[in-house]
């Protein structure tokens, strides 16, 4: 408990104080400007307040409004409220400029509270439904982090080369710190070297590059379980800076899909995950609203794949969305419940309220 308090407490306070830093290329509102500057100087509620009469006086629909969730859960005072915002951009805006972001930022609130596999859902994501993403470097430098907490050291050293290699060249502090991390590799290949006075291969029967390759690679993977990375860095100014990273300038045109094909059984079986509350003439209270389209055609494809898996989904519209929820919970903790069963079987998700059958 103490160290997730101080790993929350870490990843939301370095949001407040290098929010405008990080913020897009293109102008930002003055009023997120003017939000951030309270927070900063210790005025965290009156920050956060401003942001929130923006929301309500944004419609769902206008481009500013998934802009501001992202700056409310920048700023939020926890993370309960900034993973809800998070999760929101996630679900309901996927083509919004923060979206990829809002999943790098959920992996790191999954990662602070130690769900490592939780993480990796999110990390995964973002190469996968956003190949274009200017987040691409920093996605695989927290993969490689959570592969090294992991103790899978051939995978994260993989991830960390890869992060290398999709950072540019102004990303000094980004790259400063992959090759840092990048230091574990090299300390255990150096571990595996032969020594000089070894008998070494006649040039005539060299292996190829890429066999030395393979095989240094696999002479790795034997020796993993005998050593012993050494210790993670101790936090930096540049750590929390990069714990915070800027939302892409542009929004990708890839719809990401909610259900990850490659983790779901060839034939599934169709199973109730969920408890659905029993029917009433008044309102359930609330539901697991897990995506939204702008058709309906759009929804009703991925209600019919939830059902056949055995989730009680259907579609709620308005004039704006088509959004795709499950079942009807009677309390909030009963959604709730449900949220995490849903999350084990790769799907994003956040609680809503039921509207009246």
């Amino acid at each position: 408990m103490v160290r997730w308090t101080y790993l929350n407490g870490a990843l939301l306070s370095c949001v407040a104080n290098l929010a405008v830093a990080q913020t897009p290329a293109r102008a930002t509102d003055p009023v997120f400007v003017k939000a951030q500057g309270l927070v900063s100087d210790g005025n965290g509620a009156a920050g956060r307040a401003l942001i929130d009469s923006v929301i309500k006086a944004t419609s769902p629909t206008a481009r500013l409004y998934p802009e501001a969730l992202f700056w409310r859960a920048s700023l939020a005072s926890n993370a309960a409220d900034a993973e809800s915002d998070y999760k929101h951009i996630v679900v309901d805006y996927p083509l919004a400029p923060q979206a990829e972001d809002a999943l790098l930022r959920l992996a790191q609130l999954e990662l602070a509270r130690g769900d490592r596999e939780g993480a990796l859902i999110h990390l995964q994501r973002i190469p996968r439904d956003y190949p274009r993403s200017k987040s691409l470097a920093r996605a695989s430098y927290w993969t490689a982090r959570v592969l090294f907490e992991k103790n899978d050291i051939p995978n994260a050293c993989a991830a960390n080369a890869n992060a290398l290699a999709q950072a540019g060249e102004a990303e000094i502090e980004l790259r400063n710190q992959i090759q840092y991390q990048g230091q574990r590799c090299s300390s255990i290949a150096a571990a595996v070297v032969p020594p000089t006075n070894s008998p070494a291969t006649p040039p005539s029967t060299a292996a190829p590059a890429e066999s030395q390759a393979a095989t240094a690679k696999a002479t790795v993977a034997d020796t993993v379980l005998t050593t012993v990375p050494p210790p993670s860095p101790p936090p930096t100014k540049a750590t929390a800076q990069d714990q915070r990273p800027k939302p892409p300038v542009q929004a990708n045109d890839t719809k990401p899909s909610i259900v990850d094909p490659a983790k779901s059984p060839a034939n599934p079986v169709a199973k109730p995950p969920v408890k659905v509350s029993a029917g009433t003439s008044h309102p359930a209270g609330y539901s697991v609203q897990v995506a939204a389209y702008k058709t309906r055609a759009e929804a009703d494809k991925l209600t019919a794949s939830l059902t056949k898996r055995g989730y009680p989904a259907r579609v709620d519209a308005d004039a704006s969305y088509f959004r795709v929820r499950i079942g009807r919970y009677s309390t909030s903790k009963d959604a709730e419940d449900a949220l995490k069963r849903i999350k084990a079987k790769q799907m994003d998700g956040f609680v809503v309220r039921a509207p009246e059958r």
